[in-house]
């Protein structure tokens, strides 16, 4: 029996703090002979005790329970499944590293070790494990259906894992945690006949108008990208740098991160359209994550280039902590600081993809959270996702265990806990006399007060504005492409959904937020004119069974219209892609 050989990329022993972070050892070695998982060997691995009488032609077989293999293996595959993660389920996962661009800028506003450069006055390079995924779907779902993108990054640093979870577009779709749980169900299945449901989807989206800023980057040919290589990659929250003054000071930045593909995105030839995305469903549903790691292996590597956003509250009209927002960069402009670089594929999927765990609770000296409300949720949820699929001790697997030093003996047993402390004590006692503070931590800067109250965020002018400046950044060709996208996504709704639908974004598009269109084009009546032509196609392909139209006109049936509708076509999807080899 061979074994596969171990991924090897162009990542070597210059990693800083962590060269072989998330990495597993070898398999053993096959001696040509199965055993139990106590070490006993087997006779043959197929062989199964019964008891056996052979009638005529036919062979009678009661297994028996002493059969110890053969019951060890089968109770074995019944546990082999841990629970998925209840969004970004479907995922693939590459390893890569970070390296500073840009130290004289950078260390101004952070004394982050992993930004430092070298003791030779280099920069470091530091290993990280990459995860893409989708959000909505479960982990056996179509990679190229639209949805958003989940990008996370862990960064395995000489004082700990940094994790970057980040997203794709560049804002995200609420403000307000309260409203975490249904944007999640909104966008999952009907709860009576599990089937995806427009009605449950728009019907969120038109009472969350702060979603459509996010919509309006999805629904173009970005929300179907042809490769995760060519994602733009943002932060979505507001952090904190943080740089040591001296024994009892900090300075403090707020910050945003983005990351853009290197080279840069060319429209044309990276994104999908909705009929090439909808035929690779069938084609290959796990396209993106083979296309991952061609590229991971064999090169050209994916590669980004990382940006940081200094945020000034008092430069910007913009709430920073607005998730849901952009900051203009003519506010607060953008600065190159680091490059990533994906190279090396994993060893075991399950083991060190499945079962990475991502948290913006894992924060390093330098690199600090901030009050922005959403980001607060996540540093709960986040986690407490973890501890549920993984269990209490989920930073001792491989993926998620850090390279520096680590010690907390309070934090005790648990399943599957690999070290447990041994004998050193689980409280906190005399240890206190001798404890000493370390030389690089970080500190709150939160020096105000407020009140305790409840708050909910209100649509105001801005959550129309963005929408129509993005929407003013399209080319006609993707201006056309959002509305026939629009249209499949929409036209199985109701009625009435649809209209509250085009309502909003007729304002969006009114002159109001925006000069009108030069090329004279009435975008309402667009769409108002796609959904017509697609209704009349809906309903003719309907007669036939189990293609449900939708798009009723009052209540709707209970078996919810096809997603995307049944006029969506489907084209090559590979046939563009030769654009991509010249």
């Amino acid at each position: 029996m061979t074994s596969q050989p171990r991924p090897q990329g162009t990542q070597q022993e210059t990693s800083a703090g962590c060269p072989v972070g998330g990495r597993i050892p070898p398999p053993p070695e096959s001696r040509n002979y199965f055993t139990m998982p106590n070490g006993c060997p087997v006779e043959h691995p197929l062989l199964a005790e019964r008891v056996d009488k052979k009638v005529n032609n036919s062979r009678y077989g009661s297994q028996l329970i002493q059969d110890l293999n053969t019951v060890e293996s089968v109770v074995h595959v019944s546990r082999e499944r841990i629970p998925e993660r209840v969004v970004h389920a479907k995922g693939v996962g590459v390893f890569g590293e970070f390296e500073t661009t840009n130290q004289d800028w950078i260390k101004k506003y952070t004394d982050a070790n992993f930004l430092q450069p070298d003791s030779h006055g280099k920069p470091k390079k530091t290993r990280l494990l990459s995860r893409f995924s989708t959000i909505a779907g479960e982990s056996g779902y179509p990679d190229t259906v639209r949805d958003g993108k989940g990008c996370a990054f862990k960064l395995y640093t000489e004082e700990g894992n940094l994790d970057w979870v980040f997203l794709n577009p560049e804002v995200f779709n609420i403000r307000d945690p309260a409203k975490f749980a249904s944007l999640v169900h909104a966008k999952k299945r009907d709860p009576a006949t599990n089937l995806l449901d427009a009605n449950m989807t728009w019907d969120f989206f038109n009472n969350n108008i702060e979603v459509y800023n996010a919509l309006m980057r999805n629904l173009t040919d970005e929300g179907t990208p042809s490769s995760y290589s060519r994602l733009l990659i943002a932060s979505i929250n507001t952090y904190t740098f943080t740089k040591k003054k001296n024994d009892t000071e900090w300075d403090h930045h707020l910050v945003r991160i983005k990351m853009l593909p290197d080279p840069p995105i060319d429209p044309e030839r990276d994104y999908f359209t909705l009929d090439e995305a909808t035929a690779n469903v069938g084609k290959d549903p796990d396209y993106l994550t083979r296309r991952l790691y061609e590229e991971t292996q064999n090169g050209p590597h994916p590669t980004w280039k990382v940006y940081a956003q200094i945020l000034d509250p008092a430069k910007t009209s913009i709430d920073v902590f607005d998730a849901t927002k952009v900051v203009p960069e003519t506010d607060c402009p953008w600065t190159e600081f680091g490059k990533i670089t994906l190279n090396e594929v994993p060893q075991n999927y399950f083991t060190q993809i499945e079962q990475a765990a991502f948290t913006p609770a894992n924060i390093v000296p330098g690199w600090d959270i901030s009050p922005d409300p959403l980001l607060q949720i996540r540093l709960l949820s986040y986690g407490d996702s973890q501890r549920y699929r993984l269990g209490a001790n989920h930073d001792q697997l491989p993926p998620n265990k850090a390279c520096s030093y680590v010690y907390d003996p309070t934090r005790r047993n648990g399943a599957y806990n690999m070290t447990n402390y041994g004998h050193v004590p689980n409280y906190l006692g005399s240890v206190l006399k001798t404890l000493k503070t370390p030389d690089h931590y970080n500190i709150s800067y939160l020096k105000w007060q407020g009140e305790v109250m409840r708050y909910r965020s209100t649509v105001e002018d801005v959550d129309y504005k963005q929408c129509r400046e993005h929407w003013d950044t399209l080319d006609k060709r993707m201006k056309w492409h959002f509305i026939y996208n629009l249209g499949s996504s929409l036209s199985p709704a109701t009625k009435p959904v649809q209209h509250e639908t085009v309502q909003i974004f007729g304002k969006i598009w009114s002159d109001k937020y925006g000069q009108k269109d030069k090329n004279n084009i009435n975008w309402k009546q667009e769409l108002e004119k796609e959904l017509a032509r697609r209704e009349k196609i809906n309903k003719d392909l309907g007669k036939k069974p189990g293609l449900v139209p939708g798009g009723e006109k009052g209540t709707p049936h209970y078996i919810p219209g096809t997603v995307p509708d049944l006029s969506t076509e489907v084209g090559n999807p590979y046939k563009r892609l030769d654009l991509n080899l010249n």
